[in-house]
């Protein structure tokens, strides 16, 4: 069975022109932002590659409504089955792929794999028409059963007929393979026979009657008919393909759940894949528990030789696959953004992040919550939250988080930092970012988030974050600490340490807070920022101000 090598679009729903090789890839995996197009390709290939005789075309499918251009989708496909590509049906037509460079030529050598390219066209009659092209000969028509030897299905929320024994159901191209001799028209009819001997076998006494007087008034017109009875007649009886069903006991599956559906349609469609059908799949965990749907995204790309495309706003399905299998849509771009194998690892920390337009890489957990307060902030200042803005925040783990700047800006995001300034190597590093380009946003020369806070914030905010150490550890642990530091006994009053302003003791409260890891949490994170954010107006010194606003305008502006 085919498998899709590549695609192009011009002039569909939202994409004026696209092209994408996907190489010989059997596992497809689609991610982005909403309205990004990741449906609107899955749709194109079932378009393009569709058994239907006609397609229900509208002129809101055509780019920007323009009925003037037409919707062109081609597919250049590899593992043809063999009937396509005889002399006698498109054998003329076929085309050269180099499997190293993945270029496809009208030449045809030894060592090159076999393509065909199919092509749909609609024009302003809104009339679909079906081709096989190259350079070489003027377009043939494929027709509608030789587009079904390619076994495309497409699970969606309307499958029900994925469950009879209908001529566009799977299940029929699955029949076909286990048994290429008969036909399932056969085998109903057949089924049928047998119905109506056992039909045959029951009296229906309760029609005695009726059948006494028949018999009767037909003797006094001349004709003998003692023998009536009654029984099946095969011809009133529709055999059609599609009154065959599948049943759970007494249930049919079109009744089951959304979810148990889509999951028994997959089922069956992962079966036609293993001989080289190709699988379309919206969104895969619809309709299914997290862990449900990480096991199908890992049992589709395992057990399958056919070719699978998948979409997913999913973080389980994400930390199931590789780099490899994923490709990155992004709107108005003409071609999606693949994923390599080196950044496997930085899916696995930050999957959620993949899917998001833009993202701030925070060094560590105190700095994620600090931004999510900033995010409280701007939405009680009427400004637009940081998820309106396609935003995620991403923990660095430290001074891992350059390799995660630069895995997110090789992936085509916008990026930022949001870090220290007291750790040397990370310091080093920065202007090799910013060349990348990647927003920097830190603290003053050496001093970690809690240096500056304490620094630049008004006393009362100072109170404020030793209260809240004070509640979530205890009073002694956190007079202990900084007494060690601050060379004093307190024991004459318990607060008299904070009563008074004073730069030492801004020091101490900063270095002590970061060794002992007072707020080393994200929600400790998003109490400091929530304590900056009610005196920021009243902050002593000006840096972290500007920064925050530095921060709050990349989010609205980058």
């Amino acid at each position: 069975m085919a498998k899709i090598h590549t695609l192009k679009i011009n002039n569909f729903r939202g994409i004026e022109s696209f092209e994408q090789v996907f190489g010989i890839s059997n596992f497809v995996c689609l991610i982005g932002r909403g309205d990004s197009g990741k449906t609107t390709i899955l749709d194109s290939i079932s378009y393009v590659l569709s058994p239907n005789w006609n397609l229900t075309i509208k002129d809101t499918d055509f780019y920007n409504c323009d009925i003037s251009k037409p919707i062109e989708i081609e597919v250049s496909l590899y593992d043809l089955p063999k009937k396509l590509i005889q002399e006698s049906k498109f054998g003329l037509y076929i085309r050269g792929l180099n499997r190293i460079d993945d270029i496809i030529s009208d030449e045809i050598e030894d060592d090159l794999e076999i393509i065909l390219t199919l092509k749909l066209v609609v024009g302003e009659n809104l009339e679909p028409k079906w081709f096989i092209i190259n350079s070489r000969q003027d377009p043939i028509e494929i027709s509608s059963s030789q587009r079904g030897e390619l076994n495309m299905f497409q699970v969606s929320d309307y499958i029900d007929n994925h469950f009879s024994w209908d001529k566009r159901s799977p299940l029929k191209a699955l029949f076909k393979l286990d048994d290429e001799e008969s036909s399932i028209s056969d085998v109903l009819t057949h089924s049928m026979r047998n119905v109506k001997k056992e039909v045959d076998k029951k009296e229906f006494k309760e029609f005695d009657n009726v059948l006494t007087k028949i018999v009767a008034s037909s003797k006094n017109f001349g004709i003998d008919i003692s023998n009536v009875s009654t029984s099946l007649d095969l011809k009133n009886i529709s055999l059609s393909d599609s009154r065959f069903s599948l049943y759970d006991n007494n249930v049919p599956f079109r009744l089951k759940g959304k979810g148990s559906k889509r999951l028994i349609s997959i089922a069956i469609q992962a079966e036609l894949a293993k001989s080289g059908g190709i699988v379309l799949i919206d969104e895969i965990e619809q309709g299914l528990e997290p862990d449900r749907a990480q096991h199908l995204a890992k049992t589709l790309k395992t057990n399958n030789a056919g070719q699978i495309f998948i979409t997913t706003h999913s973080r389980d399905v994400l930390v199931e696959l590789g780099a490899e299998n994923l490709f990155i849509v992004k709107k108005n771009e003409s071609k999606l953004r693949k994923l390599d194998s080196s950044l496997n690892g930085t899916i696995r920390n930050n999957p959620e992040a993949f899917f998001a337009e833009k993202v701030i890489i925070c060094e560590g957990a105190t700095e994620i919550g600090f931004c999510r307060a900033l995010n409280e902030n701007r939405l009680k200042e009427g400004n637009d939250s940081i998820a309106l803005k396609g935003l995620r925040l991403v923990d660095g783990h430290g001074a891992g988080f350059i390799n995660y700047c630069e895995a997110f800006i090789k992936c085509g995001y916008r990026v930022c930092v949001f870090c220290d300034s007291d750790d040397k190597v990370i310091n080093n590093k920065k202007d090799a970012l910013i060349k990348l380009g990647i927003e920097i946003i830190d603290c003053e020369n050496d001093n970690s988030l809690e240096n500056q806070l304490f620094k630049d914030i008004c006393w009362s905010a100072v109170k404020e974050l030793v209260l809240y150490a004070v509640e979530e550890k205890d009073l002694k642990s956190i007079q202990n600490s900084v007494s060690a530091v601050y060379k004093k006994n307190y024991k004459e009053k318990e607060y008299s340490w904070i009563t008074v302003d004073s730069i030492e003791m801004r020091n101490v409260l900063g270095e002590v807070s970061k060794k002992k890891g007072w707020f080393k949490r994200i929600d400790h994170g998003e109490k400091i920022g929530e304590i900056y954010h009610k005196y920021s107006q009243e902050s002593i010194l000006p840096y972290l101000n500007k920064q925050v606003d530095k921060l709050s305008n990349w989010i609205d502006n980058a």
